[in-house]
């Protein structure tokens, strides 16, 4: 039985720094799988523009581990429908899934993180 791990929570939730922590030293899980840093290190000064083929490789990373039989961590929005696809099949499979969440500490004033992590995807953010 692997154990699954999805990190989940709007950018700038501080996914990515949870995971840094938390992985290796509390789940034990040496195997982080995150888009964000996949399309960092195929365009390091445009990360945004290689985030399509960023998602396929994670994609095809989770595949390879789920083939294997390894657990592993995956970093997400959840704003798609691919992992409500993937968890059952997991679950089915024996495998246990684990899912945190982390929320922003405000919807009415985003983190100083969350602004970061926009401009960084090459998004720009709403001004009020």
């Amino acid at each position: 039985m692997k154990n699954i791990i999805i990190i989940a929570g709007p950018n700038g939730a501080g996914k990515t720094t949870f995971a840094r922590e938390f992985l290796p030293h509390e789940a034990a899980c040496p195997t982080f799988i995150n888009a964000d840093l996949i399309a960092q290190g195929l365009s390091p000064f445009r990360p945004a523009a290689a985030a399509v083929r960023a998602g396929r490789i994670m994609l095809e990373l989770i595949a390879d581990c789920v083939r294997r039989g390894e657990s592993f961590a995956i970093e997400t929005t959840l704003s798609g429908r691919s992992y409500a696809r993937m968890i059952p099949g997991w679950k089915q499979a024996g495998d246990r899934v684990a899912i945190f969440f982390l929320e922003l500490p405000s919807v009415e004033r985003p983190s100083r993180e969350w602004r970061i992590a926009w401009r960084k995807a090459g998004t720009t953010f709403p001004r009020r």
